[in-house]
This record gives C-alpha cells, sequence and structure tokens, in this order.
C-alpha cells in the first residue's frame, strides 16, 4: 500500500510537539469524514525476543501512535495512520544537525492512502452517492 509520509527535523520538543500535533489534526480529517477513528499507542512489528523487548519499550515510551478505523473488525480495527517519534536514531545515522550543531531529533507521520479507503468503503458503502453530504463535499467540493 501507498503511505503519503511527512518528516520533521528539530529539537526533540519540536519533534514530538509537531507529532502531536498532526495526531490531533489527523483524528479531526478522519472524524470530518465521519470515520469512527481512534489514536492508540503502538509499535513497529520487531522480530524476535529482542524484538518483543524493542516493541515494548516503543509501546511504552509513546514512541508511536496510529489512528484505527474498523475496515475488516471492530475487535482489531485497521491501522490507517502513523505517528512516529524517532529521537535522534536518524540524527545520528545521518548525521543530521540541529541549527545549533545538536543532534536532530526527527518525528514523521503517515497516511496510509488505500487504507483510508478502505476505510471509508467499509464505512459509508460502495457508493459515493450515498455517503453523507458533509463527507462529499469535503472531498469532491
Amino acid at each position: 500500500f501507498r503511505i503519503r509520509e511527512f518528516v520533521r527535523c528539530g529539537t526533540p520538543d519540536q519533534a514530538v510537539e509537531w507529532r502531536d500535533m498532526w495526531l490531533q489534526r489527523g483524528l479531526e480529517l478522519l472524524a470530518s469524514l465521519e470515520l469512527p477513528a481512534q489514536a492508540d499507542v503502538a509499535s513497529d512489528p520487531f522480530f524476535g525476543r529482542g524484538g518483543r523487548m524493542l516493541a515494548a519499550n516503543q509501546k511504552s515510551q509513546q514512541l508511536k501512535f496510529e489512528l484505527l478505523v474498523p475496515v475488516i473488525s471492530t475487535d482489531k480495527p485497521t491501522a490507517v495512520c502513523s505517528f512516529n517519534f524517532h529521537e535522534d536514531h536518524f540524527g545520528l545515522a545521518f548525521d543530521i544537525k540541529t541549527g545549533d550543531g545538536a543532534v536532530a531529533n526527527t518525528a514523521c507521520l503517515g497516511f496510509g492512502l488505500e487504507r483510508v479507503v478502505m476505510a471509508l468503503l467499509q464505512t459509508h458503502g460502495f457508493d459515493p452517492g450515498g455517503w453523507p453530504p458533509q463527507v462529499r463535499a469535503k472531498l469532491w467540493d
């Protein structure tokens, strides 16, 4: 699937503030499309015993959030957006610096384009003509 992704580099506070702002904007956007989205702390799919520890650490530090919408199941909703704080991982790996020469921290967000479309179809049906008028107006007017 395709992701529309954006990245922010800066101080730790700047990166986290940007990520959290976009998490809220993402919720507002999906709500404006009348999608029953909810935010949840998440982790990347690390593998093996070490991976389980990395995933637990990522969740406990709230480094990653996902916006979830029931597409296939209400018990296991589908992640349609992701919002991550990488700390200084990429700043160190790629020698990215802030204006004052400190190692940059990064954050990113991604909207899964096909996943949002699947959520729209599951929520509103396969005939866009029957979708709520405000959703149609938001998408096509």
